[in-house]
């Protein structure tokens, strides 16, 4: 953390760009990808393989902040992707910007910054200073495992007059702490996991379902390939709708539902995707959806789809066991289970990652506005639905606001 709150001086010589163009951002990709290289703490959510399918799939939703290196190399040392979302703020009466974590384009698992470790600091601060005068209400970011990089970054805009405040984020009314993760680290072998990290029951539990039912050939396990990808999401998601439709509704449980189909997706577009499928016979029992960071060491698992009709009582048990081995068996060092601090996740030895969530309001208007032009189209089309809506005067307070935008 920065030993005061004050902007670093030589932030404001750097030279920061706002690439929000599909050609920009391929001409961005080796410097992207240079610095992720360079970057410890970046994850595969933050890799330009990724990104730049969010960002292709989403356009004119979002901009990368990018820092160059002081030295004049040109280098980029610190990238800030953001997801831009279009607010009719009902208490202005006016269209406003308000972002967050470009990765959130793609759910991605984990947000944050990438920085070169040399110019950390400057980096952020320099990126925060850009910001500070672009046209926005409010920045979120969700699911940031950085936290000196998040707290040198809400510190600078802190100073810079902007309203800070960190947030905790709970779900399933309040029992689960969606900003923890919990996750395993990873021995060399099996046996030396369920030996030293599990209890005496887990570990017997593990081993007599092994012996039962794994082992005796009436239970396997397939891999999802190109051949098998579709079939295997839309079943593995068609178990996740019949368990949750009824808590979160249909159509959102559809939505949703969707959302993790193209996490899945992408992913196997990526060769990052580990989909283990448990099948008795010709029946699918469950499924796990896994996206994988090679670089890192880290399985991170991401959906599970259980047929809840099954009367398996082990089918959790030999997803997560079988995906664990395979993980060790190809040299990961970390099995990641998501948000959430769940009780069962403990059960397999995990241990808390916390993550942070925070919220950045701009406190008074200034000569920066609150709407940005690349919200203008999505803006248009609501006003359109003011009109249909006959919403008039809502509609005329949003055809004055675009037309000072234009002007």
């Amino acid at each position: 953390m920065l030993k005061d709150k004050s902007p670093l001086p030589a932030a404001t010589r750097l030279q920061v760009d706002i690439v929000d163009t599909p050609d920009a951002l391929d001409a961005l990709a080796p410097a992207w990808q240079r610095l992720q290289e360079r970057d410890m703490e970046s994850t595969f959510f933050l890799t330009w393989e990724w990104m730049a399918r969010a960002f292709r799939q989403n356009p004119w939703r979002w901009s990368v902040l990018v820092v160059r290196d002081p030295g004049g190399s040109g280098e980029a040392i610190c990238i800030v992707p953001l997801k831009y979302r279009t607010h009719w703020s009902r208490t202005r009466q006016e269209f406003q910007t308000q972002l967050e974590a470009g990765g959130r384009l793609l759910f991605s698992e984990y947000t944050g910054f990438l920085c070169d470790p040399a110019h950390e600091e400057l980096g952020l601060a320099a990126a925060a200073r850009k910001l500070s005068t672009m046209p926005w209400s409010r920045l979120t970011m969700r699911y940031v495992a950085q936290s000196r990089r998040a707290r040198i970054f809400t510190d600078q805009l802190g100073a810079l007059g902007f309203g800070v405040r960190y947030r905790d984020y709970r779900i399933n009314k309040g029992e689960t702490d969606n900003l923890i993760s919990p996750q395993v680290d990873l021995p060399e072998d099996f046996d030396t996991y369920l030996a030293n990290q599990v209890s005496a029951n887990t570990r017997q539990r593990c081993n007599k379902m092994r012996r039962r039912h794994l082992e005796t050939g009436d239970y396997h396990f397939t891999h999802t390939d190109d051949a098998t990808l579709e079939e295997d999401i839309s079943d593995l998601l068609a178990h996740w709708k019949v368990k949750w439709a009824e808590t979160k509704g249909v159509t959102a449980a559809d939505q949703v539902a969707e959302n993790y189909r193209n996490v899945l997706a992408s992913a196997h577009d990526c060769d990052a995707l580990f989909l283990p499928v448990l099948r008795h016979g010709d029946r699918k029992l469950g499924a796990l959806g896994h996206v994988l960071d090679r670089r890192n060491g880290v399985m991170h698992f991401i959906v599970a789809g259980r047929d809840t009709t099954a009367e398996e009582a082990f089918i959790g048990d030999a997803l997560h066991f079988h995906s664990i081995a395979w993980a060790i068996s190809q040299g990961f060092i970390c099995y990641d289970f998501g948000h959430g601090n769940e009780r069962y996740k403990y059960s397999y030895g995990a241990e808390d990652l916390q993550t942070l969530y925070f919220e950045i309001r701009r406190t008074e208007p200034d000569d920066a506005g609150v709407l940005d032009v690349l919200c203008l189209a999505e803006a248009l089309r609501r006003t359109e639905t003011f009109i249909r809506d006959g919403k008039t005067d809502r509609a005329a307070r949003a055809c004055a606001q675009l037309s000072d935008l234009l002007t």
